[in-house]
């Protein structure tokens, strides 16, 4: 056997090599998306989670109990105070999710949701006002140290005598 043999093995192990190494790099590129959209799915879960429980509780401290101010808007609540260190369950109205804050532990890592409630304009619901209406807004936010950008989920609720 000669030198050439030898050289021509050495070739074909070096180039299998980099095939094989090429193919590693796929697998954990589409390994690492994977990780990547179930923790995305799972922020989008958390965050609309949090929106529909909002949906359950009063529309304003004024509402609780199914009173109906006889004021609307101006008997609602001026602008939504921050609430601190409260628990979901605790939560009495809408407004008392602005300012919210929980840290959730998955299997995935941790999650950090926070939420604001903020009055829209009633003539522009993509804007903001700070004056009393029948239309609010919550806005969630949920990150993971795993995903590169923050999930943003928002709903706007309106008033109807019935919430």
């Amino acid at each position: 056997m000669g030198y050439t043999e030898v050289i021509q093995v050495m070739g074909a192990m070096i180039i299998f090599a980099l095939v094989l190494t090429t193919a590693n790099r796929f697998m954990l590129n589409n390994d690492t998306v994977r990780v990547g959209s179930e923790v995305e799915v799972r922020a989008v879960s958390i965050a609309q989670d949090l929106i529909e429980f909002s949906k359950t509780v009063p529309f304003d401290a004024a509402t609780i109990g199914n009173n109906v101010p006889d004021d609307v808007p101006d008997d609602f609540v001026n602008n939504p105070i921050p609430t601190i260190d409260k628990n979901r369950q605790d939560i009495d109205s809408f407004e008392e999710f602005n300012g919210y804050d929980e840290t959730l532990n998955t299997d995935l890592g941790e999650f950090e949701v926070t939420s604001i409630i903020e009055y829209m304009n009633p003539s522009d619901l993509t804007s903001t006002t700070t004056s009393k209406s029948i239309y609010k807004r919550i806005s969630v936010t949920v990150s993971n140290e795993s995903m590169m950008n923050d999930v943003n989920l928002s709903y706007i609720r309106v008033y109807n005598n019935t919430n």
